[in-house]
């Protein structure tokens, strides 16, 4: 029998990880850090260019520039408000709680208007999603840049007496803007709308099922006084995700 020393193997494992690692490294496969990189469209004129609705709610805005060009200070400045100026280092995900309680029932600012903003920002299209607008700082920043359509931009902002003061807002940048491509759509103010306070019994009230709740978020529903984005939170997911799932649930079944 051969015996192995216990030192010495010991000092082979490691050595032969970190070179692993080194390796690894030198050809680009190792990484410790999470990347915000969205995916880009496939096909077309815009092939190889980033998707703006693939923007998630972890991303901050300092990935937002990295990813499509946008100005984190500026974009951060454009969605605070006159109580909260949003650092360009934090989650957009913030917004939909920022925004919650100041908002008419049905629409929201959340990581939906920054996607949207990205989208009217570079001229990259995407489908807004229905109740998703722009507060008013977003709105004059965007309607502010060279060849802007401030009459589309418009069409996203928060309507009514709930419009919201703009925080200041930055100097457009001198820099030539695409035609917007983004498809309008109007804020929904049916009281079907999913928005941030929406709780499973809302849901189960306008007609859903918990069985079909389950499905559309991939767990098991709080009780019915939770709102679906605590639930999210608690989760671990993205509340634009289910908001969007559950929401085209709800229209199929009105």
């Amino acid at each position: 029998m051969i015996r192995v020393k216990t030192l010495p193997l010991a000092i082979v494992v490691v050595v032969a990880v970190l070179g692993g690692v080194a390796a690894s490294k030198a050809l680009g496969y190792w990484n410790t850090t999470s990347t915000k990189e969205p995916v880009k469209f496939k096909t077309g004129e815009l092939a190889g260019m980033p998707n703006p609705a693939d923007i998630r709610g972890s991303y901050s805005w300092i990935d937002v520039e990295k990813a499509f060009g946008v100005p984190a200070a500026d974009a951060a400045k454009a969605f605070s408000t006159p109580d909260r100026a949003l650092d360009p280092a934090e989650r957009v995900s913030v917004l939909e709680e920022l925004y919650l309680p100041i908002l008419p029932p049905g629409i929201e600012v959340g990581t939906g208007s920054v996607r949207l903003f990205v989208s009217l920002y570079t001229g990259l299209p995407m489908e807004a999603e229905e109740g998703t607008v722009l507060p008013d700082g977003a709105i004059a920043y965007l309607a502010a840049r060279p060849g802007a359509d401030a009459a589309a931009i418009a069409r996203f902002a928060i309507p009514g007496p709930g419009a919201t003061a703009p925080a200041a807002a930055p100097a457009a940048i001198p820099v030539a803007t695409p035609a917007p491509v983004t498809t309008p759509v109007e804020a929904k103010t049916s009281d079907k709308t999913v928005v941030g306070k929406t709780t499973f019994g809302d849901l189960y009230a306008w007609g859903l099922t918990e069985a079909q709740v389950e499905r559309a978020i991939g767990y098991k529903p709080g009780p019915a006084s939770q709102s679906v984005r605590d639930s999210a939170t608690a989760a671990g997911k993205e509340f634009s995700e289910l908001k969007a799932a559950l929401q085209a649930l709800v229209d199929a079944s009105s």
